[in-house]
């Protein structure tokens, strides 16, 4: 039965890669299956790097990666391994379609919640901190996006007051389209 499992996971994987989009999105849709017979370790050391070089393809695939992002914590392992979601939501939360980086954010702060403090600080904060800091003004959107709601649960006065700058210096951004989305 688990040989069944994998085999019809490994299928679906192989979706992603089809020329046809409807193919890639159907598969996207179904990562949580995937996941579920890859088991942890194989979706953390292969699917979620497999998921963060396709970030490259179209904006329907994309937007469906990003939402079944927000639903695989129980699939890499739990809360514990959570931060592991964050490297291909990165990606997703910076590409140039808004509402790729809508249903990215949206992954991430599910994601976040299920973090302990120590994780949500080392690996959720630091991600705004590096999204703020992007040269390409989409990633700066979307940290403009994540700042408020993650400024509570910061903890320590010293990362508190760095993305309280972050955020002052977004709302003054040079790209108009950054400035607005921090208003």
């Amino acid at each position: 039965q688990q040989e069944i499992e994998e085999e019809d996971a490994l299928h679906t994987i192989e979706k992603l890669r089809s020329d046809e989009v409807s193919y890639r999105v159907e598969a996207a849709r179904k990562l949580p299956s995937i996941a579920a017979a890859l088991g942890p370790e194989r979706t953390r050391d292969e699917l979620l790097p497999f998921l963060s070089d396709g970030i490259d393809d179209e904006d329907e695939v994309l937007e469906a990666i990003a939402t079944s992002l927000g639903n695989l914590v129980p699939y890499v392992g739990g809360p514990s391994f959570a931060g592991a979601l964050l490297a291909p939501l990165e990606l997703l939360l910076a590409v140039e379609e808004g509402v790729v980086r809508e249903k990215a954010a949206n992954s991430a702060i599910a994601i976040s919640q299920s973090m302990n403090d120590a994780d949500y600080t080392k690996e959720f904060v630091s991600m705004i901190g590096r999204l703020a800091n992007k040269e390409w003004f989409t990633a700066r959107i979307s940290a403009c996006a994540l700042i408020p709601g993650a400024f509570p649960r910061m903890m320590g006065q010293e990362i508190r007051r760095l993305h309280l700058e972050y955020f002052a210096k977004l709302c003054k951004d040079d790209v108009p389209m950054v400035d607005r989305k921090s208003t």
